[in-house]
């Protein structure tokens, strides 16, 4: 292997790190966005969730809010 191969493999390397590392911190950054949004509708009362066993919130959705209102 010269020197230019080497080279070239080592470039390809740290740039699919590089880029690989964008897209995680793009992906976390919208995760955070995304559960600060939804915290604060359900705080201000536009949505409603429930908590599962696993600290997961889920939507629920508006037609079971309604038949527990019409009981």
């Amino acid at each position: 292997m010269d020197v230019y191969v080497h080279t070239a493999i080592a470039i390809s390397c740290m740039a699919g790190c590089y880029y690989w590392g964008r897209v995680l911190s793009k992906y976390e950054i919208m995760e955070n966005i995304v559960g600060t949004m939804l915290d604060r509708l359900e705080k201000d009362g536009f949505i409603r969730c429930s908590t599962d066993e696993n600290g997961e919130k889920d939507i629920i959705p508006i037609s079971k809010i309604i038949e527990e209102n019409a009981k």
